[in-house]
Parts: structure tokens; sequence; C-alpha cells
């Protein structure tokens, strides 16, 4: 997103902003417009106002340009100040109120990107350019922007990544239990692949709504989507198998019409503890993997298909509630979705 407030940077992952409740004059930072989050369920609606996946982005004019970048927070948080593909020593710890960070291209490296033993800044091996300032927000805290000073500029199409890759799905997908923002499952497959990711991860709340998918389907900014549907509908939800369908078939059916020339992948539900505990419930489990396979099976949409989300996650990957990936669960998950990414993208027309 450009916006005409701070027409210097670019918001990456961010649909709208609106004013923050916690300060006079920042501007908070929403992944979807208030009118499609009028039509999500409460938690939804509550979830895609944090910053899951976002960034705020720039390139400085030079490198012996700082650049001030003023943001506020509710609550203490930590933002990651990547600089291309180089993450920082440590995150920065800030809040709650307002901070000032300043910001210029690190002297490695800059003088790594002037060329030392390197023809050009793609021998980096990385999505970005390493000019490419990237401020990477955690999911948990809100965060709003007050004021960027400073020569800078968004950066160009050839300083990120070409194809963009969004996902929709739960606390999995927004990256619940992993230990920093670019180690869930979306971010890594999104980095193994090229990609840049949109992550819609609804923590407890990925409902199947028509109102996302209509979202996902008028949206014309990216190039292949994963739906991962949906352990919130089968556990906290309530949903029976047969209410379950009702709401995936046309949301899938939603997403993969608007875009017929767009590689549009369903993930079953990974394993979790109602297929591994006494007290659990398989069967449930595996009724709702079998109607996922259904409904792509069915589809007359040829961009249509679907990944085992058992095949991605070994229990072992799981964390200890039995639900969530840990750190080794992602990695996986990211690792086995790249590949199958890799693989159907290869074999669309």
């Amino acid at each position: 997103m450009h916006s005409d407030s701070y027409p210097s940077v670019s918001l990456h992952n961010v649909a709208e902003t609106v004013p923050a409740e916690w300060t006079d004059d920042g501007d908070r930072l929403c992944r979807v417009p208030d009118t499609v989050g009028a039509g999500l369920n409460e938690t939804a609606r509550d979830r895609v106002r944090h910053p899951t996946g976002s960034e705020l982005r720039f390139v400085p004019g030079d490198d012996d340009t700082t650049v001030e970048v003023t943001l506020s927070v509710p609550e203490r948080t930590r933002v990651r100040v990547f600089w291309g593909p180089f993450q920082p020593w440590e995150p920065t710890e800030f809040g709650p109120g307002s901070e000032t960070l300043r910001l210029r291209v690190p002297e490695r490296v800059a003088d790594l990107a002037a060329g030392t033993g390197l023809a050009s800044d793609a021998d980096l091996g990385g999505r970005f350019d390493s000019r490419v300032c990237r401020l990477r927000f955690e999911r948990f805290t809100p965060v709003a922007v007050h004021d960027v000073v400073g020569d800078c500029r968004p950066p160009a199409d050839d300083e990120r990544p070409e194809t963009r890759y969004l996902a929709y799905g739960t606390s999995i997908t927004e990256g619940a239990t992993s230990s920093a923002p670019q180690t869930n499952y979306v971010t890594q497959a999104a980095r193994d692949c090229g990609y840049d990711a949109l992550n819609l991860g609804c923590s407890g709340s990925a409902y199947c709504e028509a109102a996302m998918a209509e979202h996902i389907a008028a949206r014309d900014d990216w190039d292949v989507a994963t739906l991962a549907l949906s352990v919130n509908m089968a556990n906290t939800g309530g949903f029976s198998v047969e209410a379950f369908e009702a709401r995936a078939e046309p949301f899938v059916d939603t997403v993969a019409a608007a875009h017929p020339d767009k590689p549009v992948v369903c993930i079953t539900l990974f394993s979790y503890f109602d297929d591994l505990t006494d007290a659990g419930d398989a069967d449930h489990a595996e009724a709702y993997r079998e109607t996922l396979r259904e409904i792509v099976a069915a589809s007359p949409h040829d961009n249509l298909s679907l990944v085992e989300g058992p095949a991605l996650l070994p229990v072992s990957g799981l964390a200890a509630d039995l639900l969530h990936p840990g750190d080794a669960g992602m990695r996986a998950i990211g690792d086995g979705l790249a590949r199958r990414l890799q693989s159907i993208v290869s074999a669309s027309p």
C-alpha cells in the first residue's frame, strides 16, 4: 500500500490505515479495510487490525542518509529492522507510547552491496535489495505510524520479489508459537520460493466468511494463494462438518473463480490433538479433511488444488498444546509447502 500521508514509504500487507485509539495523531495499520472487517466475526475483525506480516519499507536516498520513523503502540512490543534479507542482531523493544527510530544503511551492508567480492546484489541470494529497509512488526500488538522524516522512497519493483503469495488461515497461519515473525510457515515458504508474503491469518477466527472470500477475490495484488481451512471451525468454532462444507465450498469457489489464471491451494487440517489424544475425535478431524478434498475434487476450477496438512507437519513439530506448530514444525511446513507451491506454479499455464 502507498499512502498519501506517507508517500516516501511502502506499507506492505496493509490495506488501510485508521486513526489509532491510543494516541491523538497516529495511523493504525490494518490488514483489511474496515468495510471488510465489518462482515467478519468479532475476533477476526480485531485480528485483521493487527500487523501480522505487515512491514514499513523504504530505500534511503544514499548510504549516509538517516531516516527517522516515529511509531506508537499501546503496550510493550518489538520491531525488527531488516535490511533486505539481513535480519537485525536483536529486535528493538519499545512502548507503550511512541518511539522514533533513526535508521541508516549499516556500514557492512553498504560495503557488501557496493560489490566487495560480489558481482551484484542478486548474488546475495535474497529476495530483496540490501538497501531496502523493512520494519517488521509482531502479531500481538497493534501499531500506528506517526511520521517519516528523511530522504527516502518506496522500494522499486526490481528491489523486491515479483511474485506475491497470499495466505489465509488460522493462528497457525498468523504464526502463533513461532519465535519471531520470520519463522512462521508463511514467511518461510515465501522466502524459499522467492515470493513476497501477504498474511491474512485470523487467530481463533478463520471461519470461511463470505466477506473475507470476497475481499481476497477482489484483490489483484497476489499471484498464488493458500487457504488453510480451518481448525478454528473444527475446534473452537464448534462448526459441524456440514456447516464447514456450507461455508468452505463457496469460500473456495469465490476465490478460485475470480482468478482462474492464479493457483489457489487448499490445505487440509494439520495433525492436532483430535488426531492424537485419547480424548480427541479423530473421526471429526478426518471428516473435515475429506470434506475439503471433495470440495476441491468437485470444483470446476482448474486453478484449484489440494495439499494434505498432515503430510507437511510431523507430529514431533507440534508445540506442547498439540495444536500449534513450534519452530521446527513451522520450518517443516514452510519447506514442504514451498516445494508443493513451486511444483503447482510451474505446472500452471
